[in-house]
């Protein structure tokens, strides 16, 4: 059975091997949802009680399907891009209405980039800590691809938990270096936030080096859990071999790679939404850098004519 650890100073205990549930939603794979609850409910068979889901991601309904004995023990996070009180809490009631959970152990407000761009969201985080005094919402945090959000987490009280881009070679973290979002996270888990770990193969460009990859996650001492995309029980089973310190065979896996589709009209929607800048336009079409591109999917969920897709 895989270890389960103090989730910092949360009160709540997770496995080390986290559920994300981004593979398995209509942004990627787009499991049918009886194959989702049943790859759910086996990775919870096997010990596994943490599972990351998003708004974005639209893989709330799949974890409300969940027998609720599953649903209502599990620690799921989710998280929403929501700026303003009114949207965030729009947000909250769609997580929890969707999760059907009468309370969201973690609710974090997705990919925050800056101080600025937290200090724009303090009215959607005062909607969070207003659901959690209400007994709503368990933990308030962040997700960020970023050094500088890692590092002002302990700057704010509110805020119990990050969930931070990190991989062996550093794809995807925009302002520094691996050995810059190590440092932070590691003085984060000091002072007692929960930090877990995203990206584990950058969107899949880590494939070809799966086992260094994730093994270089499992080892790194100031991460409470590191979460990592599933969609099949064999991909649980793999997983948690490494997560024991056993040497399963090599994962057979094909890379991905985001596809731009004839009907592109050029409509800038998807830069927009790049958080790794590598979407531009050419002659009235988006264009995909693959060299920086890391498969979140995040502009697939915002094209107006669904013109994005993974290959």
């Amino acid at each position: 059975m895989i270890e389960k650890v103090p989730f910092g100073n949360t009160g709540l205990d997770v496995s080390r091997l986290c559920f994300g549930t981004l593979t398995i939603g209509q942004l990627q794979a787009n499991l049918s949802m009886q194959d989702a609850v049943m790859v759910m409910s086996y990775a919870w068979e096997r010990g596994i009680n943490f599972f990351d889901t998003a708004e974005l991601y639209e893989s709330q309904s799949q974890i409300g399907m969940l027998p609720p004995s599953i649903r209502h023990n599990a620690v799921i996070a989710t998280k929403s891009y929501a700026e303003t009180p009114e949207k965030m809490k729009q947000s909250v009631e769609k997580s929890l209405r969707e999760m059907k959970l009468d309370v969201i152990p973690i609710y974090l407000l997705h990919e925050q980039e800056t101080a600025l761009t937290l200090k724009g969201h303090r009215g959607a985080l005062d909607v969070l800590l207003e659901y959690k005094n209400k007994g709503l919402i368990r933990v308030v945090g962040v997700s960020t691809h970023t050094v500088e959000v890692t590092k002002i987490v302990r700057q704010i009280p509110e805020l119990e938990c990050v969930f931070s881009m990190f991989n062996v070679e550093g794809w995807g973290i925009k302002d520094g270096s691996i050995e810059d979002m190590e440092k932070e996270l590691e003085w984060d888990y000091k002072t007692s936030k929960g930090t877990y770990l995203m990206k584990a193969l950058a969107g899949g460009k880590l494939l070809h080096d799966a086992k260094r990859a994730i093994k270089y996650c499992i080892d790194f001492p100031y991460a409470h859990s590191v979460a990592i995309g599933m969609k099949h029980p064999s991909e649980v089973d793999w997983n948690l071999e490494l997560f024991e310190g056993k040497d399963p065979p090599p994962l057979k896996a094909i890379p991905r790679k985001m596809l731009v589709s004839f009907w592109c009209i050029g409509c800038g929607t998807c830069v927009k939404f790049c958080p790794q800048e590598a979407i531009s336009l050419s002659e009235n079409k988006a264009v995909i850098d693959h060299d920086k591109c890391v498969v979140c999917t995040y502009c697939t969920g915002q094209c107006p004519l669904h013109c994005l897709r993974v290959i």
